[in-house]
This record gives structure tokens, C-alpha cells and sequence, in this order.
């Protein structure tokens, strides 16, 4: 049911840029997350993110990113890969958006980044998840969304609870949120 070419350059699922398609496919190895799993991840964590200060902890494609900057929230997205960085960039500017892109490793980054509402992180799936929660989580006071391969155990976000857990396909979204928030 797909046009030959479309799985390549991913489109906008929500918000003012519903429906757009990003500029530049995501470069080789990155591995952008299905218009099923970011339809279910927003509608998790709410398809209005105005006044939001959200983190895009691992941004490959830029494409949680962009869609969180669609719903109103102020990105931050952080990128390791120079060329990821490149493609994220094109797609940013191709959509008049506006993110702030750090390039570095998220781990050694976020202590700098100051407090997030929110963060999206969809890590490479070979990386034990843990780590990265513990060093994320102290950083946000509302919402972590993870998305991870189904055959993981859920890992613990330090002081945030796991809020759900839904399975597509070999993809589990795992949202925590801020005890007592």
C-alpha cells in the first residue's frame, strides 16, 4: 500500500505541519520511527505541546523532532552523527522550522542543556536503554517518552514512573512520567 519511494521520506503526522514531507531522507542506518508508532507516541503525550520545552535526545532523521515542533513545543534536538546532522538540518530548514541542534553525545550534553518538559528518545536499538535514562531523566519534570525493541525489559527512568508500555510490531513506546506531576 505504499508508493515506491514514500517509506524513504517520511511525512508529518500531526500539528501545523500535518502532511508535510521531509526534504532529505535520513541517512543510511538511521532508522526512523513509523507514522503508526508517532501517531500513538502523540497521542500518549498530547498532540499540544505549546509552551513545551521538549529534548530530542538521539534526532537521526529529525523526524520527532519536527513533529513536537509541529505541535507548538521548542526542540532540542541532539545528534552524534555529522551526517544524520546534515539531513536533519535540510529537513529543519525545508520546513521553515525552528530547533536548536546540538551536535555531540546526549550523555555528555544534557547536564548543560538545562531542564526539559519533556523528551523524546529513540536510541539505537543495539544501546542498553538504562544509562540513557539515568542520565536523561533528572533533566525532565514532565514526560520521557523511549522507544525501544520489544525484546528489552522496561528499564527504570530514575524518579519517573512508567506510565505505558504499548508494543508495534518490534517497536515498544514506553512512557514515563514525573511522580507525583
Amino acid at each position: 500500500h505504499h508508493r515506491p519511494g514514500a517509506m524513504s521520506r517520511p511525512r508529518l503526522t500531526g500539528g501545523h505541519a500535518r502532511g508535510r514531507i521531509l526534504a532529505m531522507a535520513p541517512p543510511p542506518g538511521v532508522r526512523p520511527t513509523s507514522a503508526r508508532v508517532r501517531e500513538a507516541l502523540f497521542s500518549m503525550i498530547g498532540q499540544d505541546l505549546s509552551d513545551q520545552r521538549v529534548l530530542d535526545a538521539f534526532g537521526g532523521s529529525g523526524l520527532l523532532a519536527l513533529e513536537a515542533w509541529s505541535r507548538g513545543a521548542e526542540v532540542v534536538v541532539v545528534e552524534r552523527d555529522r551526517a544524520a546532522l546534515r539531513a536533519l538540518r535540510a529537513n529543519v530548514a525545508a520546513l521553515s522550522g525552528v530547533v536548536t541542534l546540538c551536535r555531540g553525545d546526549v550523555l555528555q550534553l544534557v547536564c548543560g542543556l538545562g531542564l526539559f518538559d519533556g523528551a523524546l528518545l529513540d536510541p539505537p536499538y543495539a544501546l542498553d536503554p538504562q544509562p540513557i535514562l539515568e542520565a536523561i531523566a533528572p533533566s525532565v519534570s514532565g514526560w520521557l517518552a523511549l522507544e525501544l525493541d520489544a525484546a528489552r525489559r522496561t528499564p527504570d527512568a530514575p524518579g519517573l514512573v512508567l506510565d505505558r508500555r504499548r508494543c508495534y510490531g518490534g517497536t515498544d513506546l514506553c512512557v514515563y512520567v514525573r511522580r507525583g506531576g
